[in-house]
């Protein structure tokens, strides 16, 4: 069985299975890049896919350079593997292979990376305070800013949300996640006001045409995508003269609450993310705080040691 004929397959098979556009030509583009070390190789039928050759090609992203001449990244490499992974385990789900050949292939390590920037409340409030309300335009881009905030969803997860995802009296709104996984995070009752106040007052005047029901609309009356959404972030952060984006505000929510107490199980949920190590990141930012607080404060950093 060729392996290019079970590429589009797979590909096909991603596409009927609710993955976004985006997902599956991303997929396209990293599975070219194993069909031509494949080829390099002269393997084209699955049954030459063995655990030896997967390990080469791990081998090989090792040693890649990137167009600029530099080692392609951990991430990069991790990421190009999962999705090998990927396909080898739909071979052996639909019964092409006996056994999957990157079992027991083990992925490079991601490095943590703690968020590069972290907003504090002052610059919360001030970023909130940028749109002017009293347009339409205006209130929208600020319940866009809130619900940021106030839920750590992100960009794209926002740009989804129908009006029919939305429960005002409850508090919650039903996130459609990244990889097809949903999950209900909660809104604050002043965050459902201004949600209410849109939904009632603003967003019909949004609306141009056929209302395909989306919450956040843009000037033309269609779904803001996230590239717009970005966009506003950028422009209504310009005064803070920091690199502030959608990520920021989700780093921020994520932040702030660990500040104040909040279970990292609980974030885990509200976050969407799949492993607690993902969430657990943001508990290092806060150990970080502590430890510039405590250096500054504790009467420790004063006393003399008694070493000459």
């Amino acid at each position: 069985m060729d392996v290019k004929e079970k590429v589009t397959e797979y590909l096909k098979y991603l596409k009927s299975s609710g993955r976004a556009e985006r997902t599956v030509q991303g997929r396209y583009y990293d599975l070219n890049l194993f069909l031509a070390f494949l080829e390099q190789e002269k393997i084209s039928d699955i049954h030459g896919l063995t655990k030896d050759l997967v390990a080469g090609y791990q081998e090989e992203l090792a040693y890649r350079l990137t167009g600029k001449g530099m080692p392609l990244s951990i991430r990069t490499q991790a990421h190009l593997m999962s999705v090998v992974k990927g396909f080898t385990r739909y071979l052996k789900d639909q019964e092409y292979l006996l056994h999957d050949p990157c079992d027991g292939i083990q992925l490079p390590r991601k490095p943590k990376r703690l968020p590069k920037t972290i907003l504090s409340l002052k610059e919360i409030e001030y970023l909130m305070g940028q749109p002017n309300t009293r347009t339409n335009q205006g209130y929208r881009d600020r319940l866009i800013l809130e619900i940021l905030y106030d839920t750590a969803i992100r960009r794209n997860e926002l740009s989804s949300i129908k009006l029919t995802d939305m429960d005002i009296d409850a508090g919650f709104i039903h996130i459609h996640g990244k990889g097809s996984k949903d999950r209900i995070v909660p809104l604050s009752k002043r965050v459902c006001e201004l949600a209410g106040n849109y939904i009632l007052i603003v967003r019909p005047a949004l609306v141009k045409g056929k209302d395909e029901g989306y919450l956040i609309l843009n000037r033309w009356g269609n779904r803001m995508d996230g590239n717009s959404i970005w966009y506003l972030i950028k422009k209504y952060s310009k005064g803070l003269d920091r690199n502030v984006s959608p990520h920021t505000l989700r780093h921020t929510c994520a932040t702030h609450m660990l500040r104040n107490g909040a279970p990292v199980r609980h974030l885990q949920e509200m976050l969407g993310h799949e492993s607690l190590e993902s969430t657990q990141i943001y508990t290092r930012v806060t150990i970080s705080d502590l430890k510039k607080i405590h250096s500054k404060y504790h009467p420790s950093e004063s006393l003399n040691d008694g070493i000459k």
